[in-house]
């Protein structure tokens, strides 16, 4: 199954994906059957990297949006702002530890249950 078939494939299982750069968690684990847990086993980096690119999107948007809409307050463009940057420290730190091999000590600590 390609990959971004099987991310609909788990999106129609209703099941949420998220990964911090190494890990892949999905939710509701008891939502997997065999062949969506063989499928993240097989495109497991594949689809990290469709997650991170998907927070990176996010971040661009949320600023699309803050700077074409006049009637953004400033309230309203300082928390798109934080969510943006939070966004784009994510996928920088998941992207240094990939490119390091390293992981967080609260990466260590955690279970994938995809492995």
């Amino acid at each position: 199954m390609p990959v971004f078939a099987l991310y609909l494939a788990l999106h129609h299982a209703g099941l949420t994906l998220e990964t911090d750069g190494h890990k892949l968690t999905a939710t509701p684990a008891n939502r997997l059957n065999d062949e969506l847990r063989a499928g993240i086993r097989q495109h497991k980096p594949a689809l990290i990297e469709l997650l991170q690119s998907a927070h990176h999107t996010t971040g661009r948007l949320l600023d699309w949006v803050v700077d074409l809409d006049p009637d953004t307050s400033a309230a309203t463009a300082l928390r798109f702002r934080s969510a943006s940057l939070d966004l784009d420290d994510t996928a920088r730190v998941s992207q240094a530890s990939i490119d390091a091999g390293t992981q967080t000590p609260q990466q260590k600590a955690q279970h994938d249950p995809t492995e």
